[in-house]
């Protein structure tokens, strides 16, 4: 068997002049550490501040220490016969390679790096250094930092390594093996010599030429709930509350209703075990709609198994298909060469990946050193049929033959949008829910827009072919680039030069058009009528904690294009857990520059994290938020930034494993994302929440009222703070502190309707920011 020495070196530098200070060695053989070995060197150098704070050594022991001179023969003895391992190889080995040639002696040896294999064999984590693989895996790291206890965790690293490799199928590994030249150095022998050993398929599994796959087993559904919903919650060890009392008999009661049933009723309560009890005692089974993945990833985590084990009830989750990967397309592109280091990287972590997951959902995968490219290349089409291959395996139909035969369909708005009018039958003889029903406008707006990269119709246009197409051309560019578009000249344009992308958005011309980011885009004039294609028999709940502008008001029924609905409260109660300050004293958000008023943010920011406590800073702005986080990582600031492009699920899974983090937090923040895992959170509020007045659903509200900022902006602003201070307040015995940064909320005409309103919830206080400060210490 190979004999493997890891090494760790702690150096002076990170640089190519430094000099080691510290040797650590671990030798293994056979799956096991049968040898370790460590050294102080004297560098002859007195060590920079920051090294001594990472590692722990000092000068002063370093000048006790032996020469690398000295030290050298016993390193040299101890590396002879092996394979040289470290984790990030390249660092390691050229710095004592280096060495050992200002010493005379030449070091060659066959090398291994734990990053990559780590990347491949567990293709799920976030992170591959040292620290985070140890907590993760359960390895001997007690010292970070330290020569031989780095040396020692990657030892363990390369043993799980190796017995992670033995127990996939041997299909897998083979294959796995053809792809390993691309991994660094030699690193690829570590898996050579793990092949012969590797198991056959375990009978759990399914195997298809090179790809294999867990059996799934579809759950046997039993639906136990009772009927009574306090003995419910008495089997669950629940308390009762009367306020989620009152509202489970509000859904028992609109059962029998035709209607559409509307149900406005505060965070906290336990609304989602109110209904899913209820209706499942009365024999229902359910479609529960949610804003987000993250709140479908929330449900399946937290309530499903519950439900499966207390009453046998079965739960499913249903995403677009494009979150799935492709079996038939990942197995043709297994034989395609030459697509780079990384993609062939990317294609031995999915073989992998795929030996574990249970779903099949691309948002499994780390995005590790892999491009989006990557997943697009193998999202599923959603198309397959019965005898093609690897259609026993394939996880888009798994999912679907899953959620024929589950009690609860779990789904979010995106899919209950795209798929209510073709999928109908699914609906038939359900209850459908929809949570957090307040959301369904965005939805519904981005599910009926249309949409065409401008920039990849242009270049389509040969322009030497004559002064005509040249001319049309730079109309056509110049028309796109006004602020104000001339929609018929842009038209005529598009015509003339034959892009047709272009004039399909263009076809209605009493559509709303704009152009974001490049993106040419076209809506009706009005909302999607989300009332017309609701199936006519399955019964619908909308419930949510902000379903109405005012106490006078309903609206969001008749946008939605109800006409004939019920729509009852359940009172709010003034919470104790939270709450909520408005700094009088902040910066004047109108007036200040974007840069100003973020090194403003930044220095509150970091002022509330010594109270230290979790922190979620929501903005109302990507500019401002990256402004914020450039000036909080010029501080040396830690914080998780979860901007518009990043996938949401990801930062609060982060946010959640996570002590004290610091979330900078985009518009996709503010709803549709629960912070529950904390007992104790700090939301910053950065700025009110107004919608912009081009935004394209302000444009539409804007034909439905008089004066749409006091009737509209106004409370649906409001609106959107409840949510964001519902993110925090997710249980009665979690505490959250609320700093609103904008002071407008103190002085405005209009800011004295959001308070009284806001204050329904919470106790709203005003003060400085420094006697907030003081409080939050007290609170929390």
């Amino acid at each position: 068997m190979t004999k493997y020495a890891v090494v760790d070196l702690e150096a002076t530098s990170a640089s190519h002049t430094s000099k080691i200070i510290q040797i650590g060695i671990a030798i293994v053989e056979n799956g096991e550490i049968i040898t370790t070995y460590q050294t102080d060197v004297n560098p002859h150098e007195d060590l920079d501040l920051h090294i001594t704070l990472l590692t722990g050594i000092t000068t002063a022991q370093l000048r006790r220490a032996p020469e690398f001179s000295v030290v050298l023969p016993t390193v040299a003895a101890l590396l002879k016969d092996c394979v040289f391992v470290a984790h990030n190889v390249k660092f390691d080995y050229n710095l004592l390679a280096r060495t050992f040639a200002q010493h005379g002696r030449q070091l060659e040896m066959a090398r291994v790096d734990t990053v990559e294999l780590a990347r491949v064999f567990f293709p799920s984590l976030e992170k591959y250094g040292l620290e985070t693989l140890s907590r993760v895996l359960n390895l001997q790291h007690q010292r970070p930092h330290e020569a031989l206890s780095d040396a020692y965790a990657t030892a363990e690293l390369l043993i799980t390594l190796q017995k992670k490799m033995r127990h996939l199928p041997k299909n897998v590994l083979t294959e796995i093996l053809h792809h390993a030249d691309n991994l660094i150095y030699e690193t690829k022998v570590v898996i050579s010599e793990q092949v012969a050993r590797a198991k056959r398929q375990p009978v759990t599994m399914v195997k298809v030429n090179q790809i294999s796959t867990l059996k799934v087993q579809i759950p046997e559904n039993k639906n136990l709930v009772k009927k009574q919903f306090k003995q419910n919650l008495r089997l669950l060890r629940l308390d009762v509350r009367p306020q989620q009392l009152a509202f489970a008999a509000l859904v028992k009661a609109r059962l029998a209703d035709p209607e559409v049933s509307f149900i406005e009723a505060p965070t906290g309560i336990g609304k989602t075990y109110a209904y899913l009890l209820t209706l499942l005692g009365q024999g229902h089974k359910i479609i529960l709609s949610v804003p987000t993945k993250v709140l479908q990833d929330q449900v399946m985590q937290d309530l499903a198994p519950v439900f499966k084990a207390k009453f046998g009830v079965t739960f499913a989750k249903l995403l677009g298909k494009r979150n799935y990967i492709s079996l038939e397309k990942f197995s043709k592109l297994l034989y395609k060469v030459n697509e780079g280091k990384h993609f062939e990287i990317f294609k031995m972590k999915v073989l992998v990946w795929l030996t574990e997951t249970k779903t099949g959902e691309l948002d499994e995968l780390s995005l590790t050193m892999t491009r989006q490219g990557y997943l697009d290349q193998i999202r599923h089409t959603g198309k397959g049929h019965e005898g093609q291959l690897h259609w026993e395996q394939d996880f888009w139909q798994l999912t679907q033959k899953k959620a024929r035969h589950a009690q609860v369909i779990v789904m979010n708005h995106a899919y209950l949008a795209e798929r209510i009018t073709d999928q109908t039958a699914l609906f038939e003889d359900k209850v459908l829910v929809v949570d957090e029903a307040q959301q369904l406008f965005s939805v519904l707006e981005n599910a009926q827009q249309k949409s065409v990269k401008v920039l990849d119709e242009l270049v389509k246009v040969n322009a030497h072919t004559s002064q005509l197409q040249k001319r049309l051309l730079e109309s056509l560019t110049y028309q796109l680039s006004r602020r104000q578009l001339n929609v018929d000249k842009i038209r005529l344009d598009a015509q003339e030069l034959g892009l047709t992308a272009i004039t399909d958005v263009l076809a209605n011309p009493d559509d709303f058009v704009w152009l974001q980011h490049h993106l040419l885009k076209s809506s009706p004039e009005d909302f999607l009528n989300f009332a017309a294609i609701l199936p006519r028999t399955t019964k619908t709940y909308l419930i949510g904690a902000t379903l109405a502008m005012s106490e006078k008001q309903a609206v969001f029924p008749e946008l939605l294009g109800f006409s004939d609905y019920t729509f009852d409260r359940i009172p709010q109660e003034k919470a104790e857990n939270q709450l909520v300050f408005v700094a009088t004293d902040s910066g004047d958000v109108t007036s200040l520059s974007p840069s100003e008023y973020a090194h403003f943010l930044a220095q509150r920011i970091q002022e509330l994290a010594q109270v230290g406590k979790a922190m979620l800073v929501l903005f109302t702005s990507n500019e401002n938020l990256t402004l914020t986080a450039q000036a909080l990582a010029v501080a040396g600031v830690s914080f998780l930034q979860g901007d518009a492009t990043v996938d949401a699920h990801r930062i609060k899974k982060k946010f959640d494993d996570q002590a004290q983090p610091i979330l900078l937090a985009s518009k996709k923040f503010w709803e549709g994302v629960d912070f529950d895992r904390h007992n104790e959170l700090i939301l910053v509020v950065t700025r009110l929440p107004f919608t912009v007045p081009d935004d394209i659903l302000i444009r539409k509200y804007a034909k439905r009222f008089k004066n749409p900022f006091y009737e509209f902006s106004v409370p649906l602003a409001t609106l959107q703070l409840k949510q964001a201070l519902g993110r925090v307040n997710r249980r009665r015995d979690q505490k959250s502190l609320v700093v609103i940064l904008d002071k407008r909320l103190a002085g405005k005409t209009y800011a004295k309707k959001m308070v009284s309103n806001l204050s329904q919830a919470s106790q709203v206080s005003f003060d400085t920011f420094e006697a907030i400060l003081a409080q939050a210490k007290a609170f929390l």
